[in-house]
């Protein structure tokens, strides 16, 4: 055989024509699968992602497979899918097989005989191109190894910390109670035995449950890792408990308020000697000013331990996470040592001890500067201001206020003073507010003769006479509401009912808070025209606001309404029976 023999060019033509229309697929092939995104141009998608067939059928018997597999409308993120895929009960690690919109699902362990499987997808699933949209509710397929498949439901809503949080996405823990000590359930180190996610609008279910006693949480699981972790995670927890039964085997308007645990003190970070009388200290976070006082600190010098004597403690500001502490004069040559004693964050947590101390340089610098005020708050010629304002000033230095205080007042329009009530919030602060109600659409001056008062070295403030016009808001701009709260719980009823109208149409999101002492009716006596959302709480521990429970040890949260439809409010037409139930 010769192997340098030279092919004949129909030989050549030939084989031209096999082989050109092969590379021809194949670099189409490729060309095509560079690629995946959709052709530019039209209408923006805005449809979110869905899943459009299942295996096995949903409610399926006596499965036997080692796979399940789901079909998606379009290219979906695959990680995302992969996250988002939650079995109940645990059926160990998942294999992923993806081929183009479908993906087979295969599981590392053997099911369980006569049980109900439940594979929740949760919100988290967004579609791979430009808009990303997430799916809206989370799905779920159950299937069963036996001839009988559970059928318990728990229905509810998670309401967010504050307006405007996304909910979509919130886990939601199921465990189930039956045959445990309720009292060691930990969700920070046990795993739940059902999980789903929310919907965008917060709601949620837990479908296919066996029949018995449950405990939920919805938890913003931040690590993804199916735990509690706390002052990470926003939790919330339900008001009772809840049993699935044959008699009653659906569970609705179960309502859980995020909230986020503080178990941490505060910590001491930062002390700055702005002048050889004024020192400031800076915590991690705000402090209780209550817990600020002289006793509060202990300074001295590291050298002779002489300790340096202390005329004042306040915060620095409304945060309060900083303080101003005014000693007597300090020595430039001297470090000294400032040791935090007895101070704690606004929820009871003390100071941290590891972290209570710090050395700072005395200075020499000398404080010539006479006393101002700082801040009010309202600016000078403020239009549509309530009619009962609460107006506070901060001053820049702790000011000796031992008499009355009528060097600060409101005047009316003939320059009279009215009624006031005026209170001393601290040496660096004070708060004014009218007795009654103001006019509508009335000016007002507020005025505060400042060479009254003195700083703590005796210096009078710089100004003389400082004054604020005001303007009330126009009572024809708003209207009334009134309802009633239904309460059909007869075994929880300690504590007043709070109702809360929270706007969600205005620029700035107000929150206005009415209680009586019983169910029954309440009245918004003014309100901004504009679109409002209630909702009714029972303050079981009789504290004057939501407590949302604890998840361990565990404690109930109080009880929750749900939000009513949004309704809107027009000036000068009163606006009744809106209806509020409590379950």
């Amino acid at each position: 055989m010769k192997f340098n023999q030279p092919m004949s060019p129909d030989i050549m033509k030939r084989s031209f024509g096999y082989v050109l229309p092969l590379l021809f697929g194949i670099v189409w092939g490729l060309i095509g699968c560079a690629s995946l995104e959709p052709p530019n141009g039209g209408p923006v998608d805005t449809t979110t992602p869905q899943i459009v067939s299942v295996y096995p059928d949903s409610n399926a018997r006596n499965f036997n497979d080692h796979q399940i597999r789901l079909g998606f409308d379009r290219y979906v993120d695959e990680r995302s899918v992969e996250e988002s895929i939650f079995i109940s009960p645990h059926i160990g690690d998942l294999e992923f097989d993806w081929s183009g919109k479908d993906v087979s699902i295969s599981f590392s362990e053997k099911l369980r005989h006569n049980t109900t499987y439940v594979v929740n997808i949760g919100t988290d699933v967004r579609d791979r191109f430009r808009n990303q949209k997430r799916m809206a509710q989370a799905a779920s397929l159950a299937f069963s190894t036996g001839p009988d498949i559970d059928r318990g439901v728990i229905q509810g809503n998670v309401f967010p910390i504050k307006e405007g949080d996304a909910l979509s996405g919130v886990m939601i823990f199921a465990y189930q109670l039956n045959g445990i000590n309720p009292d060691t359930l930990n969700p920070i180190t046990l795993r739940p035995d059902f999980i789903t996610q929310t919907g965008k609008n917060g709601e949620f279910f837990l479908n296919h449950l066996p029949f018995g006693e449950f405990r939920i949480f919805a938890v913003r699981d931040e690590y993804r890792n199916l735990l509690y972790d706390r002052e990470v995670d926003e939790y919330g927890v339900p008001s009772s408990s809840i049993n699935i039964t044959t008699e009653d085997s659906l569970r609705t308007d179960i309502f859980m308020k995020l909230t986020k645990e503080d178990t941490t003190g505060p910590r001491l970070i930062n002390v700055t000697s702005l002048d050889r009388n004024h020192i400031v200290a800076e915590f991690s976070e705000s402090v209780n000013p209550s817990s600020l006082s002289g006793l509060s600190f202990v300074i001295m010098d590291t050298i002779d331990k002489k300790p340096l004597d202390l005329l004042n403690v306040n915060p620095l500001s409304s945060t309060a996470a900083a303080c101003v502490v005014v000693s007597r004069d300090q020595d430039s040559t001297k470090v000294y040592q400032f040791h935090v004693m007895n101070i704690t964050d606004s929820v009871g947590n003390p100071i941290n001890p590891l972290a209570r101390l710090l050395l700072f340089s005395g200075s020499s610098k000398i404080d010539t500067t006479r006393p101002h005020i700082a801040s009010v708050s309202i600016k000078d010629s403020a239009q549509a201001v309530d009619l009962q304002p609460q107006l506070t000033l901060t001053f820049s230095d702790a000011l000796t206020m031992t008499g009355p205080l009528d060097w600060v007042n409101i005047l009316d329009n003939n320059k009279q003073s009215i009624p006031t009530e005026t209170k001393k919030i601290s040496d660096f602060m004070i708060s004014i507010r009218p007795k009654t109600e103001l006019k509508s659409r009335t000016w007002y001056i507020l005025r505060a003769d400042m060479q009254k008062l003195h700083d703590w070295a005796g210096r009078v403030c710089r100004d003389s006479v400082k004054m604020w016009r005001f303007e009330t808001l126009d009572i024809e701009d708003m209207s009334s509401v009134e309802g009633t709260v239904t309460d059909i719980n007869t075994s929880d009823t300690a504590g007043r009912v709070y109702v809360t109208a929270s706007s969600i149409s205005l620029k700035t999101p107000q929150r206005y808070t009415v209680y009586s002492e019983t169910t029954g009716k309440f009245i918004f006596p003014q309100l901004v025209e504009g679109q409002y959302v209630f909702q009714a709480f029972r303050d079981r521990n009789r504290n004057g606001r939501y407590d949302g429970g604890e998840p361990f040890p565990f404690v109930y949260s109080e009880r929750l309404s749900s939000f009513s439809d949004t309704l809107k409010v027009r000036a000068r037409w009163p606006l009744e029976g809106v209806q509020i139930r409590m379950k």
